[in-house]
């Protein structure tokens, strides 16, 4: 392959005696399709290239010294690096055969990778090229992206290598020739670049890049009048990941009104029957289903019927590995534990199977954590500890990248679902009677969420949740241990955190009482008016002409709250609430409906840390009279 690699580079200096600037309009070569003549004139390049010690051979790889490799690279002139660059983007796309659903193209793409990812560096360095070869090389750095994250979980190297194609794409798209086909490219690497964005835990970049992608494939679905089957395939998959981020956030009516209209988007396809639109279908149906168990009270048979539609769909082998382990979830609660125990087996052998040598990945973590959690149930307590060390093992190998600046190897990721694991080994500890091993990791677990809750991204509400449990499991060992001064000051910890999120301090007390008050319940109100009109099926008739006037009036008197109210998060909340219901008031029932709905997540959240009890349940039956 390096040989064959070297041809094509020299090719036209060698051979024609000159560089081909002019794109190439046909199909790129296939790998290994060389002619035996071909092969013969690599080889002659290879030997030149020895004989003048300008590569250097080791295990059949020929290498260039990085000096000599500057030295080569000064000496060009602008129009001969164009010429290479362009003739080295060509060889790339030749040799690059990575495709996501396809796991036997992922070694073979790995050993290439890094030459991808230079190639597309180097492309940003000159903005004379092409629109083609810019479009080109911007498509090789996302598909260079999606394989750092899918394939490596290597996240920030996968969030660099699409940040650069969407360099690389602004760039072609100023040019303005190809418009179109850059806008669609862009959207397609911001689609990428939000997961990414999703698995670090940035929800909000996330939800901005998704919402850019999602603007740019509707306004170019509407040009083509909604004719592009491409372009509605890229609306649902943005659809689908929208959803997938909004149960991450834990706002469960938002995400499933996504992930419906992704699933009714694909069913109503051309290509409904096809293997790649079945296999979209199934991974919605799954995220569906995982909505129904994160509900309280949890729907767990229509998660389970769900799930077993989406197996029944999906062929790909990671796809059905993530649906068992969610089946594996499903029966655990229900108290299937060794139908649970199969389910897992059976989706880590998958697991093995799709990721080969690399059985550091985040899927296989996941695995083990429910096998832990299982084994936790089942009071095999040894079994348990190894599969959740096993999983801490993979998750501080994955998200390395989340290590404070300048801190020791040995240091914990500030990561949550590194945190996770910590806790149910501090649990697991505690029942095999190991205090002090159980007060460690607890402690570990401690000073993640400390540090997480001081991050701006974080989940408020479930950080607070998951600070007062480790606080609870602290408490536990020190009694056991005999530390009662330790015991004591864990207690007070707790009682002041629990203070700190349900009362104000004492100078705004007095004002709470007169104005605040008030103003939680009128925007409780005010909320459930607003879910109603979004809920509604239709958004004509009479009813919906009641409801509209019960909302506006009902935001009216918020807004009277809200002038008197003093000024703090619980004000500044329900400003946002109004402002955002009031502008989608008179928009069509799709349109308004997702942004309503997570203006009311939203506020939810805001009223839970204020200490109000809000529940969303909706008994869709009407009472017998």
């Amino acid at each position: 392959t390096a040989a064959a690699l070297l041809f094509v580079s020299q090719d036209s200096f060698l051979f024609d005696g000159h560089s081909n600037n002019q794109p190439d309009t046909t199909a790129p070569s296939t790998p290994n399709s060389f002619s035996s003549f071909e092969y013969e004139q690599a080889n002659l390049v290879w030997d030149i290239l020895k004989s003048f010690s300008l590569i250097s051979v080791k295990d059949g790889k020929g290498t260039i010294h990085r000096l000599m490799s500057q030295a080569m690279r000064y000496s060009q002139s602008d129009e001969e690096a164009r010429g290479n660059v362009t003739i080295c983007i060509d060889a790339m796309r030749s040799m690059w055969t990575f495709k996501p659903e396809r796991p036997d193209t992922w070694k073979e793409s790995q050993s290439i990778l890094e030459h991808v990812k230079s190639v597309a560096a180097h492309s940003l360095e000159y903005h004379d090229l092409s629109p083609e070869y810019i479009l080109r090389a911007g498509q090789l750095s996302k598909e260079a992206g999606v394989f750092s994250a899918m394939s490596l979980n290597a996240f920030v190297e996968a969030q660099a290598s699409l940040e650069m194609s969407l360099k690389l794409l602004d760039i072609g798209a100023a040019k303005g020739k190809r418009n179109a086909a850059f806008q669609k490219a862009k959207a397609e690497t911001l689609h990428e670049l939000g997961r990414v964005l999703r698995y670090q835990a940035n929800y909000s970049e996330s939800e901005q890049s998704l919402r850019e992608a999602l603007q740019i494939s509707n306004r170019w679905n509407t040009n083509r009048k909604g004719n592009d089957p491409s372009v509605r395939k890229g609306i649902a998959d943005t659809l689908h990941e929208l959803g997938v981020l909004e149960v991450k956030k834990h706002n469960l009516d938002t995400a499933a009104l996504f992930l419906q209209q992704s699933l009714d988007m694909r069913r109503s396809s051309d290509q409904c029957t096809s293997d790649d639109t079945h296999a979209n279908c199934a991974s919605t149906l799954h995220q569906l289903a995982a909505i129904h168990v994160a509900r309280k009270p949890p729907s767990l048979e229509k998660a389970k019927t769900l799930l077993q539609e989406s197996l029944s769909l999906c062929q790909q082998i990671g796809q059905r590995a993530a649906t068992l382990k969610q089946l594996a979830r499903v029966s655990i609660r229900q108290g299937f534990l060794d139908k649970a125990d199969t389910y897992l087996e059976h989706a880590l052998e998958l697991y093995l199977e799709l990721y080969g040598d690399n059985k550091l990945h985040i899927n296989i973590a996941a695995v083990k954590f429910q096998q832990g959690a299982l084994a936790l149930q089942r009071e095999q307590l040894e079994e348990a500890w190894n599969h959740f060390s096993e999983c801490l093992r993979i998750r501080l190998h994955v998200y390395a990248y989340a290590r404070t600046v300048g801190s020791r190897e040995d240091e914990n990721p500030i990561h949550l679902e590194v945190s996770c694991v910590l806790h149910e080994l501090g649990c697991v500890g505690f029942s095999q009677k190991r205090y002090s091993r159980s007060m460690e990791v607890l402690r570990a677990e401690h000073d993640i969420l400390e540090k997480l809750e001081e991050s701006a991204t974080a989940q408020s509400e479930r950080l607070h949740q998951a600070r007062l449990t480790n606080l609870t499991w602290l408490r536990k060992c020190a009694k056991e241990l005999g530390q009662d001064d330790e015991v004591n000051r864990l207690v007070n910890e707790r009682t002041a955190m629990k203070k700190r999120s349900a009362r104000p301090t004492e100078g705004q007390a007095a004002v709470l009482q007169s104005d605040s008050v008030t103003l939680q319940w009128k925007a409780m109100e005010c909320r459930a008016l607003a879910r109603t009109f979004a809920l509604q099926k239709q958004s004509s008739g009479k009813n919906d002409i009641i409801e509209r006037e019960k909302l506006t009036r009902g935001l009216d008197e918020l807004l009277e709250e809200i002038t008197m109210a003093p000024q703090e998060s619980m004000k500044r909340a329900a400003a946002q609430f109004r402002e955002t219901v009031l502008s989608c008031i008179d928009k069509p029932m799709k349109e308004r409906r997702i942004s309503v709905l997570k203006a009311c997540d939203e506020l939810r959240d805001v009223l839970r840390a204020h200490g109000l009890q809000v529940s969303d349940s909706i008994n869709s039956k009407k009472k017998k009279k």
